[in-house]
């Protein structure tokens, strides 16, 4: 969905798998970009050993088929894209929840 919208996208199971959290983190700060992911392990990179990230995006809808997440990632990614700079943005299917990293 995001490349099908322009977006610079890498995708860590495509190329990445042997990377370990840490370093994706660290890939996506050095190349500014902002990482979207479903693993909740970025929070504590992030929050409790200060690890630093130009921004995350968590998605929480592991209940929904893939057809529902990539429908409710569209209804919100214009939101999230527009606010994702330094904040933590957490995607449920109630609602969007962002926190700032700094």
């Amino acid at each position: 969905m995001l490349r099908s919208r322009g977006h610079d996208v890498l995708y860590a199971a495509e190329s990445l798998a042997q990377y370990t959290d840490d370093e994706l983190l660290a890939l996506a700060r050095r190349d500014e970009r902002v990482l979207v992911t479903d693993d909740k392990d970025f929070g504590e990179l992030v929050f409790h050993r200060k690890l630093v990230s130009r921004g995350i995006v968590l998605i929480r809808l592991n209940t929904l088929r893939i057809a529902d997440r990539l429908q409710r990632l569209a209804e919100v990614w214009g939101d999230v894209e527009a606010h994702a700079e330094s904040k933590f943005i957490v995607i449920s299917e109630q609602k969007v929840r962002a926190r700032s990293m700094s």
